[in-house]
């Protein structure tokens, strides 16, 4: 039987795990960028970008209920080999349909090693701490946001090419390997309904819940909003005249590691429904405000806003997936909304591209913003009796 305490040497070392995986995607803040400098036609950067995804989309859910808590271990060590072989597949890459299978192999290798992660961080959570362990692993998965955005531009002048950062990244991903050697072997100090089979049956009845349908529909929301501001927001920045857009992210995602750390602890308090809805409409309001800013003063403060959203929204959402999952489908329902977020982004950079190259940035912006507030409906649906039959403070 697993330990009651949230902080072991296991969720550490998965954390520094998750935080080296998530390294590897904030690097890509200049990809947009540095598609434009090879020899392949603007209109196909947006299906680029997002075929990463597609194959996150296709993998996902075949392998979630494949990888559990039990034997993720060993997956996480074969895909890290993966990931890092990927990286440096960038370097051979130069025309449409040689980065589309790179894309696609990284996505794969990608997916593997996330949803093996995730498996085993679900079943290090003891049952009464969702909110708090959320809130400490998206400041984890976040930390990357806030400093390699600002920094890629003179960390690729100094490298010499955005290739050679990858090759970077690909030699940071190889201190995985020492972490995963912390984590125990099986499913030692695993919760024992997490660590059992779950079969098609089984997934087809988790998903007549209606509870878990709202909440997959709201992370595809929340994250389709917000990745366009993370690929295009630094062509706007230029536009607007701002010296370093990677500081808008820097900015932001402090402001959520802030409310995560100071807060965490009151999502398990505080109804988390209210608290989602609350949240979706401030984001719909500060994506809103987006297109109507002018300087670097205006660009930055809408950083902060936006972090202060996405600092409630985000954990919240992950809390009510575990608050509101029978046991034995906490990981998969918590891998579940992680192609939620996957599919965000593939459709974010699809239908954004598509956006701002006919309409312009202002309707990228107001787009977002009514996907925001679309959110609010079926984050008060779950307080609905009908719907909200589990005792959790919702």
């Amino acid at each position: 039987m697993r330990s009651p305490r949230l902080i072991t040497g296991e969720f550490l070392a998965l954390n520094g795990v998750m935080f080296l995986t998530f390294c590897n995607l904030a690097i890509f803040f200049q990809f947009h960028h540095y598609l434009g400098t090879l020899p392949i036609d603007p209109k196909w950067s947006g299906l680029l970008i997002a075929l990463f995804s597609v194959t996150v989309l296709i993998l996902r859910p075949i392998i979630s209920p494949l990888l559990r808590p039990d034997n993720s271990r060993r997956w996480i060590a074969i895909s890290c080999v993966w990931v890092i072989l990927s990286l440096l597949l960038y370097n051979v890459a130069f025309d449409f349909e040689s980065m589309a299978i790179v894309r696609l192999v990284h996505g794969a290798a990608y997916v593997v090693m996330a949803t093996a992660v995730t498996s085993r961080l679900v079943g290090c959570i003891p049952k009464d701490r969702s909110g708090q362990a959320f809130g400490l692993i998206s400041v984890i998965t976040l930390l990357p946001y806030a400093v390699l955005p600002p920094l890629l531009e003179p960390l690729t002048r100094w490298a010499g090419n955005f290739r050679a950062v990858l090759d970077l990244s690909a030699l940071a991903m190889v201190l995985c390997f020492p972490l995963v050697a912390l984590v125990g072997k099986g499913s030692d100090g695993v919760e024992d309904a997490a660590a059992v089979a779950i079969g098609w049956k089984d997934i087809a009845e988790n998903l007549k819940d209606p509870k878990i349908i709202l909440l997959l529909f709201l992370s595809l929301l929340v994250w389709t909003a917000f990745t366009p501001i993370f690929y295009f927001l630094r062509e706007y920045g230029d536009k607007l005249g701002v010296p370093n857009p990677g500081w808008f992210f820097t900015l932001s995602t402090f402001t959520e590691i802030g409310v995560r750390l100071v807060a965490g602890s009151l999502f398990d308090k505080v109804g988390k429904a209210w608290m989602l809805g609350g949240s979706l409409a401030w984001l719909a309001a500060g994506y809103g405000a987006m297109a109507h800013i002018s300087g670097a003063n205006g660009f930055y403060a809408m950083g902060l806003l936006l972090g202060l959203g996405w600092g409630v929204a985000m954990p919240v959402l992950s809390g009510l997936v575990f608050d509101l999952s029978a046991p034995r489908f906490r990981a998969l329902n918590t891998n579940l909304s992680f192609v939620m977020f996957q599919a965000g982004f593939f459709l974010g950079p699809l239908a954004g591209g598509a956006i701002l190259l006919h309409f312009g940035y202002a309707a990228l912006f107001y787009a977002c913003a009514c996907a925001s507030m679309l959110g609010l409906i079926p984050a008060l649906l779950l307080r609905s009796p009908l719907i909200a039959r589990n005792p959790v403070r919702l």
